[in-house]
């Protein structure tokens, strides 16, 4: 089953329901509700967290540098960053990049849609408190600060589509062998697959989980490749694409906000 959200014109918020097999309606209990082009809401609804060095490669490529300042040394727990809710874009959204910037990192991953509240989370059961997956592609503002978080780099509006439904968990298998492929204007610049994770999506849950709290509809990503994915500038249209989960999309505005 897809869970997706959409706005109708005039409602004070979006309609969800699940998405027939064709992916054009939601079925309202028997009613069709037609997906409208561009009506996409963002896909969940809570807090969006990703780790910043749950890859293997990014760790490797960051090497020696760990053991220097200003880290001193490699982290011993999940470096997250949050994506609030002024990110939050559905699919099909039109992003407007701040007037700082010239282009944006396409870090797109898979992210895991709580159920209900998770704390304190044993690896061997912790995703039985994930309902289900989406797609989220975490857009920022290339940045070489380790003084500050870049909350500016990456909260800007629209920083983060999600979506385009969320799918039961039940139809995938094993979230670690999905393959995210990113499209810039028909393009494709990066495919990867899962299976290289530092901490995979049980051991992230429960790690996560040791020190706060994750409530239901919030997001935990697996996580990209820093340093090491394609970017996108102003009038360019991006496309993610992993199987079994479908795809995302949004355009680069020409405008600068």
């Amino acid at each position: 089953m897809r869970i997706a959200r959409i706005n109708l014109p005039g409602a004070s918020a979006p309609t969800s329901g699940a998405v027939t097999p064709d992916g054009t309606s939601l079925d309202l209990g028997g009613r069709r509700l037609a997906i409208a082009e561009g009506s996409f809401a963002p896909a969940v609804t809570g807090w969006i967290y990703g780790p910043l060095l749950n890859e293997v490669s990014t760790m490797e490529r960051f090497g020696e540098r760990l053991n220097a300042d200003p880290y001193k040394a490699p982290p011993t727990v999940p470096v997250l960053y949050f994506k609030p809710k002024n990110t939050h874009l559905g699919h099909g959204g039109r992003v407007r990049l701040p007037a700082y910037a010239e282009r944006v990192e396409l870090g797109a991953s898979v992210g895991l849609v709580f159920k209900r509240q998770t704390a304190r989370a044993n690896p061997e059961t912790a995703l039985d408190t994930v309902g289900g997956y989406t797609i989220v592609l975490d857009l920022s503002v290339p940045n070489d600060s380790v003084y500050r978080p870049p909350v500016q780099e990456k909260c800007f509006d629209g920083a983060c589509p999600v979506g385009p439904w969320v799918v039961d968990k039940a139809e995938i298998a094993d979230p670690h062998n999905l393959v995210i492929k990113t499209f810039v204007n028909g393009e494709l610049k990066a495919e990867r697959r899962l299976d290289s994770l530092v901490r995979p999506a049980p051991q992230l849950v429960a790690d996560v989980t040791a020190f706060m709290n994750l409530g239901q509809g919030d997001v935990l990503t697996l996580g990209y490749p820093v340093g090491a994915v394609p970017t996108a500038g102003r009038g360019d249209h991006v496309r993610i694409e992993i199987e079994g989960l479908g795809a995302l999309e949004c355009t680069i505005e020409e405008g600068a906000a």
